[in-house]
């Protein structure tokens, strides 16, 4: 029995050795971990820089915003970048002579669980979109358009870069832009594809749509994302949101969404207006809408800013801003934040604020005087109100609200398929003057109001 038992052992002994002896001389790696991630990294810098004409991003920040076409070429430890213009402050878009504005700054190649590109000192263009309190974004939160400044690659070949955020883990995806293909271009044909496109409504339609769905789409306010809403088994409204990028021919979605067992996945351009068809599948199609200009603000919810107040209002504004500079609990200011014309969130058509105590509301109902819908007056409800706004009232914001109810105004706007703003004109007085906006804005642009002074 312990001769058997020696055997045993000694042939395990033997094997052992073997195996050891099996891995010394064949290794499965002919280099160590931090060569082959070397080799890496400077795999991914030879592919950056090897696009003679640079590479089209396709970045995404917050995707309630949506997607922007950004432009990078990658020369040395040099990065050049224009980008389509998201807003008032942001250095991109076109110049005056129709030529990309462009920043250029230093970018960098690292390891850190893995290979990261990194743009490690300020370029104006690409980190807008990562700075906090975004100048033209700041609206209830301090991380503005919630984007990425360095980015974990994922794939890099001469087709295609595939990277995740490193803070959004948002996939950013960039492809070589042909030599041929100008900066300008892109940006151009990507303004002409969203003008061309946009709607304020949709229907979604056509062959492969079951009987007896009925689905619709809204666009999310300015940005570059779709609101699909349906009805499910028990009723309640359901809501899928659709991050886009526009490209020349059509909308782009972020990723496949599922809308009450729909797969959709982006738009082609087309050749008309009147409807867009699927990309993942041609017999389904978007038909737009182009409502009024007073379904538009009847329907809608539309934001004013203190710059854009007439004349004839301006005056009762200030009052009641002046009284509220002693209107809290401790006789400290109360702030304005928001100041909208129409739906409130909880499906209300009234005038309402957003303070920095209060949100208060006084309901009205509109009547449209003109087929063409561009002549509507303002009726206040009083039975649609609520604490705050009978106290608000009691401060000089009945004088304001005055200035719109009992008044009939002439509407105009800047482009009718989806306006991004709409300007009411009293047509018995041209001084009252209302501007309202779609984008979600401050009503005080001087972000200096909003700074604590104590």
């Amino acid at each position: 029995m312990i001769k058997k038992i020696y055997y045993i052992l000694a042939s395990a002994v033997v094997l052992m050795s073997f195996a050891a002896c099996s891995l010394k001389e064949d290794p499965i790696f002919s280099e160590t971990a931090s060569q082959r991630s070397g080799e890496n990294l400077e795999k991914v810098r030879t592919v950056l820089t090897a696009a003679p004409n640079g590479w089209l991003m396709s970045y995404y920040g917050n995707l309630s915003i949506g997607g922007y076409n950004i432009m990078v070429k990658f020369e040395g430890d040099s990065a050049t970048v224009a980008s389509e213009k998201w807003g008032a402050n942001h250095v991109a878009g076109l110049d005056a002579s129709g030529k990309a504005v462009k920043s250029t700054s230093h970018f960098k190649l690292e390891l850190s669980m893995g290979t990261v590109l990194s743009f490690d000192s300020y370029n104006p263009t690409i980190h807008y979109f990562s700075m906090p309190n975004n100048p033209d974004y700041t609206y209830d939160t301090a991380d503005g358009l919630s984007g990425d400044m360095e980015f974990r690659v994922m794939h890099a070949s001469a087709d295609s870069v595939v990277m995740r955020g490193k803070k959004s883990n948002n996939k950013i995806v960039m492809t070589p832009i042909p030599v041929d293909r100008t900066w300008e271009s892109i940006i151009s044909e990507a303004s002409a594809t969203e003008t061309y496109m946009s709607s304020r409504s949709y229907t979604l339609a056509g062959a492969a749509l079951p009987e007896g769905k009925k689905i619709t789409a809204t666009s999310n306010g300015g940005y570059r994302s779709l609101v699909f809403e349906y009805r499910d088994q028990y009723g309640q409204k359901q809501t899928v949101v659709a991050p886009y990028i526009v490209k020349d021919d059509g909308f782009e979605f972020y990723r496949e969404v599922d809308v009450d067992g729909i797969k959709l996945n982006g738009l082609l351009k087309g050749t008309t207006d009147d409807y867009f068809v699927f990309r993942n599948n041609p017999q389904l199609q978007l038909d737009s809408y182009m409502p009024t200009l007073a379904e538009n603000i009847l329907t809608g919810t539309w934001y004013q800013r203190y710059g854009d107040v007439g004349a004839y209002a301006k005056p009762f504004w200030d009052a009641m801003l002046e009284k509220l500079k002693t209107y809290g609990k401790n006789k400290d200011e109360v702030k304005i934040y928001t100041a909208t014309v129409g739906m409130t969130t909880d499906n209300k058509l009234a005038c309402s604020m957003t303070t920095s105590t209060d949100a208060p509301y006084w309901g009205f109902s509109g009547d449209v005087l003109n087929e063409e819908g561009t002549r509507v007056k303002f009726t206040q409800m009083p039975s649609v109100n609520n604490k705050a706004g009978k106290a608000y009232r009691k401060i000089g914001w009945d004088k304001v609200l005055d200035c719109i109810y009992g008044h009939t105004f002439d509407l105009t706007c800047d482009y009718q398929r989806r306006p991004s703003w709409i300007r009411m004109t009293d047509v018995d007085d041209p001084t009252n003057v209302i501007t309202v906006y779609s984008t979600p804005s401050y009503f005080m642009e001087d972000q200096s109001y909003y700074q604590d002074k104590n």
